[in-house]
């Protein structure tokens, strides 16, 4: 087995063996199942309620695109930082494994994790829609669809890598775990302080957690959507919604992803484990 190979075996077993991880795990699991459960009871009690493919696919993301990230960036934390407490990685590191294989376990961890928590986002409501009572569309996946995926996929690594750099960082799970729910609710009171200023206005469209938004905004992949959007602004007399350009979110966005791995990989560089 190569060298990679065994480092991320020994990760799996790690985290297999972890209760934190089956029960956060449970806890996206549950109202994800239940949600779906509950489409398909509407749709065999009203077959006009058709949760089909690939329409249904907006719905079938709407629990985990917002709920999926944050899941992902707490139980990246539980499985991470505990181990400076513990002392498991000091002791890894007096076992033989250098502090750039270390981290680049808590990579594979991470791009795990994601892969995890994507598959089980599409794979619940897709498989409930495709063998539904609902006739599905010659074209399961559209061009849109996949826009909407990869929006997803981002936000999912956006918010691991934070997660992977406050356990880096801060090295306890509790304050770490804090500070990724209290920046997610107060971002957004200074987004608000922000907009106050007209010539500060437009940072507040590349905060963190305002970029995630954006990218699983089913406004941002389906222009059906977006217009419907713009119509009820119009009706209302409001302008039309403004959107970044999706090259610059998704390149706004990887940077942010850099930044965090770049400070977490300092962090155990630069520290005593």
């Amino acid at each position: 087995m190569s060298a990679a190979g065994a480092i991320f075996r020994n990760e799996v077993l790690k985290a297999r063996k972890r209760r934190a991880f089956w029960v956060v795990l449970g806890l996206f699991l549950v109202p994800l199942v239940g949600e779906t459960v509950d489409n398909a009871r509407r749709e065999f009690a009203d077959p006009e309620l058709s949760f089909s493919l690939p329409d249904a696919w907006i719905g079938i993301l709407l629990y985990p695109a917002n709920a999926g990230p944050f899941f992902l960036g707490v139980l990246m934390i539980l499985l991470f930082a505990p181990e400076f407490r513990w002392r498991t990685a000091r002791q890894n590191i007096i076992d033989g494994l250098s502090k750039d294989r270390f981290y680049a376990g808590k990579l594979m961890v991470l791009g795990a994790l994601v892969i995890l928590f994507f598959a089980l986002s599409l794979g619940v409501g897709g498989g409930a829609a495709l063998f539904g009572p609902g006739e599905n569309g010659p074209e399961l996946v559209r061009r849109a669809d996949l826009s909407l995926f990869g929006g997803h996929a981002l936000g999912l690594t956006l918010f691991g890598s934070a997660a992977l750099m406050l356990a880096a960082t801060i090295r306890a799970s509790g304050p770490a775990v804090g500070i990724l729910v209290v920046y997610t609710v107060f971002e957004q009171f200074g987004a608000f302080l922000l907009s106050r200023f007209e010539s500060l206005e437009f940072l507040s469209d590349f905060l963190p957690h305002r970029i995630f938004r954006t990218l699983i905004a089913p406004g941002r992949h389906y222009p059906e959507v977006l217009a419907e959007m713009n119509a009820g602004m119009a009706a209302n007399g409001q302008p039309p919604v403004e959107q970044l350009d999706l090259g610059v979110l998704v390149a706004v966005a990887l940077s942010y992803v850099a930044a965090f791995l770049a400070i977490a990989y300092l962090a155990m560089r630069k520290r005593d484990l």
